[in-house]
């Protein structure tokens, strides 16, 4: 089984992947897969292309923090830089998919899993959902990011419905579950567990 994960930034999706991890599940992660990218030097270059301000570290390496500064705050620059990235994710995770064929259970977390087109293939979505003014708390604690960074963040983040309908609107018919995380770590690992159960 291929469990596709979403959901917002600071939603609490790599907890709900760490809990599937605990379960026997392989896990796949496209936030790691960008940051192998952006440690590739030709790959880096091709960022670069992209933007006028330099986004590259002294190796050569994409600057992530310098990255996100442009991007979180120009919608044009984020849409140029997601052309880039999310084909190069989609045949990094094939490659990943491959190499572990013999799974009984897969889970691939990505913030923008439909948005992205990399619903393929799975056989059911995850989205956790967490009330905005928690994913507020939980961006400035974690991140140490600003009340006006964390905001940013957040108004680039698409919401549960447009994710639905997203959904609904591909090619792809694929089940849709949502895991609300605002309360506890208990309350949620409670619900992955039913979930498991029911599997």
């Amino acid at each position: 089984m291929l469990i596709g994960l979403t959901g917002g930034i600071a939603s609490g999706k790599s907890t709900v992947a760490r809990l599937l991890k605990e379960r026997g599940a392989v896990h796949i992660d496209a936030d790691a897969i960008v940051h192998e990218l952006y440690a590739d030097t030709k790959f880096a270059a091709q960022v670069q292309s992209l933007f006028e301000s330099p986004v590259l570290d002294a190796q050569g390496r994409v600057d992530r923090a310098q990255l996100g500064k442009i991007v979180f705050a120009d919608a044009e620059a984020l849409k140029r830089l997601e052309n880039l990235v999310h084909p190069a994710v989609r045949q990094w995770r094939d490659a990943k998919l491959r190499e572990n064929a013999d799974a009984k259970c897969i889970v691939y977390e990505a913030v923008k899993l439909i948005e992205s087109l990399q619903t393929v293939k799975c056989d059911v979505i995850w989205c956790v959902f967490s009330e905005p003014a928690i994913q507020m708390r939980r961006l400035m604690e974690t991140r140490n990011l600003s009340e006006a960074e964390a905001r940013s963040r957040l108004a680039h983040q698409p919401p549960l419905t447009e994710k639905r309908l997203l959904l609904q609107q591909s090619a792809n018919e694929v089940p849709f579950l949502v895991i609300e995380n605002n309360g506890t770590l208990e309350e949620l690992e409670a619900k992955v567990e039913k979930q498991v159960r029911q599997k």
